[in-house]
């Protein structure tokens, strides 16, 4: 892999480095590094753009986004000529055209509109999608509320200040009105500090004073939030219907 992938900053810097190595190491193994040549790639949250670059290194066509135009402005230092676009995710979103691959990749926990996102982007694809994203770790359809973060940069954190934590089974939900193939097995989801494998529990349920379930957001202070964190998951899938 080529230096584009490393980072020395406090911004995107230090572990983020093999953050990235390791998900990017990942999608070539499933797909294999000669596959990215003349190939369109969106890259979501791109922040400082190290992962959309290296991909553009290997010969693909980059379109990097990002919610703060600062990000932005730190991928253009890099490549004058890259293709960037300012693009709030928490709002509805549309693009004049499809990717044969979309990387999403630690940003769903910080929007509120997720599933609406998640949606969007899987639409987007023409053929794969990469999506990690923080999970709690209950089994049941649930998703916490973000609020009263304090990241320790500016640019890390919900720039719009609400996030989202869901269970795999929320995310589930939504991949299961699309045809595709997965490629989630053990490897991509391994017990280490970047994937996880923490036992599923049973959230239960606050009730009111007559035994009916209280609905109210359930919010938390963050993603890794030690009482409902249930780790980050990976998933790449290859879209079974699409047009030539």
């Amino acid at each position: 892999m080529t230096n584009s992938l490393y980072e020395e900053n406090e911004v995107f810097g230090g572990w983020f480095n093999h953050w990235r190595k390791v998900r990017v190491k990942k999608i070539e193994d499933v797909l294999g590094q000669d596959w990215f040549k003349g190939k369109k790639i969106l890259e979501l949250g791109a922040g400082f753009g190290n992962v959309g670059l290296y991909f553009k290194s290997l010969g693909a066509d980059v379109t990097m986004t990002d919610a703060r135009s600062k990000c932005l402005e730190a991928i253009l230092k890099k490549d004058k000529d890259a293709n960037v676009i300012l693009l709030d995710q928490d709002n509805k979103w549309e693009l004049p055209e499809q990717y044969d691959l979309i990387i999403h990749f630690g940003l769903s926990y910080n929007l509120n509109n997720w599933k609406q996102d998640l949606i969007s982007t899987i639409n987007h694809s023409r053929l794969y999608v990469a999506f990690e994203t923080a999970v709690n770790k209950f089994y049941q359809d649930i998703c916490f509320q973000i609020r009263n973060y304090n990241p320790h940069h500016e640019f890390h954190g919900p720039a719009n200040g609400i996030g989202s934590l869901p269970s795999v089974t929320s995310i589930e939900k939504v991949l299961s009105q699309y045809e595709y193939t997965r490629y989630d097995d053990e490897d991509l989801n391994i017990n280490n500090l970047i994937y996880t494998n923490t036992f599923f529990r049973e959230f239960k349920f606050p009730r009111d004073e007559h035994g009916n379930v209280i609905l109210e957001p359930y919010c938390i202070d963050g993603w890794d939030n030690p009482f409902v964190s249930g780790g980050r998951k990976f998933w790449i899938l290859k879209k079974e219907r699409y047009e030539q």
